[in-house]
């Protein structure tokens, strides 16, 4: 899988998990981060993944959190594939996802729709996505985090008394980046998907996003009820 480089760090590791006791104490940690936030379409999604520190430590992780070297045993596994989504191929990240899941990455992904972002304004509804992300990986592996790692410089106001804002959180942490592919992957899905039910505004080439191609069809077309009344470019 060929994977574009980035500056700093090429692949994000588990150094902000490990001060956050990950390893020693055992600390339950989730991951969230959303997608979507600029888009003129479509609802903004967030993902939640979660790691287990002793699956990790099999695979070479120092319990600092840095990564094994190149060519330890099983450095095959998917989660040394793991970037931060945008970094990744889009016809890649599918498969990488399901690899992740298979090797028992636990993941799951939540939304805050078209209305509720024009009700709330999309940072307050991108943070209810961040909430319902977490929430819903929680009822899945029947456990409370103890620790919530969120992208961004802010916390959910539902993640206050528990969450970590950790700015590039997607370029640093193992954990959000994961978060980050289950997200992209859930959301670019459900734009192809939208893009046969809205044709003419090729939401599967852009996913929602501001482009010079969409905005001019938008003008052309009009908006749709999948379209973020109020957003600059839509009318």
């Amino acid at each position: 899988m060929a994977l574009k480089k980035t500056k700093g760090r090429l692949f994000p590791d588990l150094k902000e998990e490990a001060a956050l006791g990950f390893f020693v104490s055992g600390t339950l940690i989730i991951g969230v981060d959303e997608v979507g936030r600029g888009c003129l379409a479509g609802p903004v999604v967030a993902g939640a993944a979660l790691l287990e520190p002793s699956a990790l430590l099999r695979l070479g992780f120092s319990r600092e959190g840095e990564r094994p070297f190149p060519g330890v045993k099983g450095a095959d596994h998917p989660l040394f594939r793991v970037q931060d989504s945008k970094l990744i191929p889009e016809k890649l990240r599918p498969e990488l996802a399901s690899s992740l899941e298979a090797a028992g990455v636990s993941g799951a992904v939540a939304e805050a729709s078209v209305e509720e972002i024009a009700e709330l304004n999309i940072l307050y509804a991108s943070q209810l996505a961040m909430e319902r992300a977490v929430l819903a990986l929680e009822r899945k592996i029947g456990r409370r985090a103890g620790l919530v790692l969120v992208d961004g410089n802010q916390v959910p106001a539902g993640l206050k008394n528990r969450g970590r804002a950790l700015v590039k959180g997607d370029l640093k942490s193992l954990t959000i980046a994961c978060a980050s592919i289950y997200a992209k992957v859930y959301r670019d899905s459900l734009m192809d998907r939208l893009d046969s039910e809205f044709p003419g505004y090729g939401l599967m080439k852009h996913k929602g996003y501001p482009t010079p191609f969409h905005k001019e069809r938008i003008r052309e077309l009009g908006s749709t009820e999948i379209h973020r009344i109020g957003f600059k470019g839509v009318e």
